[in-house]
């Protein structure tokens, strides 16, 4: 049987996840960045990056909408 999670549990599992999209954000940006400079063209890399952050932004969106 699985407990509720805590406040502090919660408020760990937040920055983790803050954290963690700080790194793919800055990871696929720095690899699209690179392979426009040296290959001259914007890879697979640059739609991950940019429809992470449209669902990012629109997620964003509802849940304002909704608390209000």
């Amino acid at each position: 049987m699985k407990r509720k999670a805590d406040e502090m549990q919660l408020s760990l599992a937040t920055k983790a996840t803050k954290w963690l999209g700080i790194f793919y954000t800055v990871s696929l940006l720095v690899w699209t960045i690179l392979d426009l400079v040296f290959n001259n063209h914007l890879g697979i890399q640059f739609i991950i990056l940019l429809m992470g952050l449209i669902i990012f932004f629109v997620s964003m969106m509802i849940m304002r909408q909704r608390m209000q």
